[in-house]
């Protein structure tokens, strides 16, 4: 116990930083990140680039984000912290997480890895001002920078001409990302809020950059007292003051705290309090038994339902079983908040929701896997029994044939639980 309280009292006394940026899409979080890290001579760290480098260095990790990408799955929360945690641990001054965790899940992953931002810059953008942001945006395919084709632009005009706009930001996609971040992006930032600071990004970026600065900086020079006493100091005796010093004596003008010193002491203040609390717990955390093995399963668990509604959002192709013609290719998706399922032809560019091809998920009274229904036995071919699955109804069935056994398997467990809440 000596030991850890002695560890704790070493990392009070130099704070390195380890800052988390979030906030909506085009709010400029990857800008700001980037400048942050060059300024002050911090590791900026992409999921991104760091899915991006393990692949082309044919990692463990990286083979199996390849394997995703090629069945056009989603990468698993788990394999994106494993290669997070990996470059974290390799760094030596600091970080920047560049718009990750974006769920409440991924954050509890990030804190099972012990990796715990110790200051979040929350970027606010008026909603109005999203989308032309956004549509404005464009890539240079070489370096990964980005530009505005309105105020930011390149003086280069080699780069100028290899500029794209990415797939994510085109008009039809931004609604679907604005709901995204305001149904799960706001949940995460909440997981934060003691160490929080709430920058606004509605102006130009030299004066965002201006004031996150001067909040990293402040938080990087606290320095903290190192002894931890249950002792409470007395306060200095009071001194007797003659009649004449209280009529006569000017009062002292009061100190004036600059807005740096106000934060320091803010931020100190809650990790002090922070610490001081696992520091009493300690000697029970010995005493009590860790149950590990339950501990990863609920984490795999939350895990899984998070990559499963991630697909929900985005929509995804599945084979449609029909109780009249051939199985046919539709897109699968749900609104933001997990109450009714849709389904459309998959060539569209937009996710357009109708009522005549849905299905309200508070109607699904069971979930089945295998060739269960009149359906996929019409229809159903027994050597892809692990990818059917349906959604059964009183008066209907939504029969589905997934891309793979295990997406099958998630498919079940992830509209199991959402029937249960709805």
């Amino acid at each position: 116990v000596e030991a850890v309280k002695e560890t704790h009292r070493n990392e009070l006394t130099e704070i390195m930083l380890q800052v988390y940026v979030n906030g909506p899409p085009g709010s400029g979080k990857t800008t700001l990140s980037k400048r942050l890290a060059a300024s002050l001579k911090l590791d900026h760290l992409s999921t991104g680039d760091i899915l991006r480098e393990h692949i082309k260095t044919r990692t463990e990790l990286g083979k199996i984000a390849k394997k995703c990408i090629a069945a056009k799955t989603l990468v698993p929360d788990e394999v994106v912290v494993d290669m997070l945690a990996d470059r974290i641990a390799r760094s030596t001054q600091g970080y920047i997480l560049d718009g990750f965790p974006r769920t409440t899940e991924q954050t509890k992953l990030l804190r099972f890895k012990s990796i715990v931002p110790n200051v979040a810059l929350l970027l606010e953008l008026p909603r109005d001002e999203i989308k032309p942001r956004i549509q404005g945006r464009r890539m240079d395919l070489k370096t990964g920078d980005i530009y505005h084709n309105e105020y930011h632009m390149p003086s280069d005009p080699a780069i100028a001409a290899r500029l794209i706009q990415r797939d994510d930001d085109i008009a039809e996609r931004i609604p679907a990302r604005i709901e995204a971040y305001e149904h799960y992006g706001k949940q995460t930032n909440r997981e934060f809020t003691n160490l929080a600071y709430d920058i606004d990004a509605d102006r130009s970026i030299r004066d965002v950059v201006a004031e996150a600065t001067d909040i990293l900086r402040s938080v990087s020079k606290i320095k903290v007292k190192k002894e931890f006493s249950n002792q409470v100091t007395p306060p200095p005796p009071m001194t007797k003051l003659e009649p004449e010093e209280i009529e006569f004596s000017p009062p002292k003008p009061a100190r004036q705290i600059s807005r740096v010193e106000d934060t320091a002491a803010r931020v100190a203040a809650a990790r002090v309090q922070k610490i001081e609390q696992e520091i009493k717990s300690i000697d029970l955390d010995f005493q009590t038994p860790l149950e590990d093995n339950n501990y990863k399963a609920d984490t795999a668990k939350l895990v899984e339902m998070e990559r499963f509604k991630t697909m929900l959002v985005s929509g995804f192709d599945v084979i449609k079983h029909g109780r009249r013609g051939a199985p046919h290719t539709r897109t699968l998706f749900a609104d933001v908040e997990f109450k009714r399922l849709f389904w459309q032809k998959p060539d569209k560019k937009e996710l357009k929701p109708k009522l005549d091809t849905s299905i309200a998920l508070s109607d699904v009274i069971e979930v089945v896997q295998g060739m269960k229904t009149e359906v996929f036995k019409r229809s159903g071919d027994s050597s892809k029994g692990g990818r059917y699955f349906s959604l059964i109804a009183d008066d209907r069935t939504l029969d589905i044939e997934a891309s793979s056994d295990e997406i099958c398997a998630l498919l079940v467990m992830g509209f199991t639980e959402l029937t249960q809440l709805n």
